[in-house]
C-alpha cells in the first residue's frame, strides 16, 4: 500500500459547495481514500455538536477537528485526544470587551452553545435545530447573564460578532492586544478567541500523534483566515481558487473553486 496520508479539509468555502452541501463526486473520493487506508478529518471553528451536523452527507467514521483545533472528538466513539480550555480568566477579558461594545458573543463547549442573544449564528442553529434529526440535535441556550456561566463550564471557543464594521474592528484590535488568547476570524463579520496557541494546526497535530503520521503525509485544505496556520504547518497545504488571497499566497497549491471538486481536482494531482 502506498504511504498512508492525513487529508484535513476545512468546511464552509472549502468541503461545501456554495448551496451548502457536498457534491457526490468529492464524497466517493473522499470514501474512496479512505477505503484505500488513508485518514480523513473535518476542522471547523464551529463546535462538536454543530461540525458533526455535516457528517448527515459525509458519514465517515473518524475524529472530528472542532473549535479551530481545541477539540478532537472521534465521531462515533465519543473518544476524545484532545480539549483545551480558554482559562476562565481570559474567557472573562473577552467578555468584558464584548459587553462593553454591545457586541453579539457566544460560548462552545463540546455540544452547546451559550449565546447572550437570540441573534446571529445562536439564532440561524436556534431557528434550523427542529429540521435536524434527533442523533443531531444540540442545545442552544442564552443565559440571563452570559459572563456568570465562566468559571462553571468548559470554555473551549468564543465567537463575537458585531454589525457596525466600524465597532467589530475595533473590539478585534482590543482582543488582539490580550496575551494568553488566540484570535481570528473565521468569516467575514465573525471572529473568533481560543486558547493561545490554539489553531486549526494544533488539532491536526493530535491527530498525527494518534495515528503515527508526520507532518510530510499530512494534506490541508481550506479557505478563510481561520485556516491560514493549519494550510502553513501541512505537508501540503492547499487552498481553494475562491480563498482569501493571502491564503493562496501562503499555500503550496491552489485548487479549483469548492464549487468545482476543490479537494477531488487537488487530491487527484497531489496523491
Amino acid at each position: 500500500m502506498k504511504k498512508k496520508k492525513l487529508i484535513v479539509s476545512d468546511i464552509d468555502g472549502t468541503l461545501l459547495m456554495s448551496n451548502k452541501h457536498i457534491s457526490e463526486v468529492t464524497k466517493k473520493r473522499i470514501f474512496d481514500l479512505i477505503e484505500a487506508g488513508h485518514i480523513f478529518a473535518i476542522a471547523t471553528g464551529r463546535m462538536h455538536g454543530a461540525g458533526k451536523i455535516i457528517t448527515q452527507e459525509l458519514d465517515y467514521d473518524g475524529f472530528l477537528i472542532s473549535c479551530n483545533g481545541a477539540v478532537v472528538k472521534h465521531l462515533k466513539t465519543g473518544e476524545v485526544i484532545q480539549a483545551i480550555e480558554l482559562k476562565p480568566e481570559f474567557a472573562l477579558k473577552v467578555s468584558e470587551v464584548c459587553e462593553k461594545y454591545g457586541a453579539y458573543y457566544h460560548l462552545y463547549d463540546m455540544d452547546t452553545i451559550y449565546a447572550n442573544s437570540n441573534r446571529h449564528l445562536a439564532k440561524r442553529f436556534n431557528d434550523g435545530m427542529a429540521a435536524l434529526p434527533e442523533a443531531f440535535k444540540f442545545n442552544v441556550v442564552f443565559p440571563e447573564r452570559l459572563p456568570a456561566l465562566i468559571g462553571k463550564m468548559p470554555i473551549y471557543k468564543i465567537g463575537l460578532y458585531h454589525e457596525n464594521k466600524e465597532v467589530f474592528e475595533t473590539i478585534m484590535s482590543e482582543l488582539k492586544l490580550i496575551d494568553g488568547l488566540e484570535t481570528c476570524k473565521s468569516l467575514e463579520t465573525s471572529f473568533d478567541v481560543m486558547a493561545k496557541g490554539v489553531t486549526k494546526a494544533t488539532g491536526i497535530s493530535a491527530m498525527q500523534k494518534y495515528f503515527d503520521i508526520p507532518t510530510t503525509d499530512v494534506i490541508a485544505f481550506g479557505d478563510n483566515e481561520n485556516d491560514m496556520d493549519m494550510i502553513t504547518y501541512a505537508g501540503v497545504g492547499v487552498a481553494m481558487s475562491n480563498a482569501m488571497e493571502t491564503l493562496k499566497e501562503a499555500a503550496d497549491f491552489v485548487t479549483v473553486s469548492n464549487d468545482e471538486d476543490g479537494l477531488v481536482y487537488a487530491l487527484d494531482r497531489l496523491l
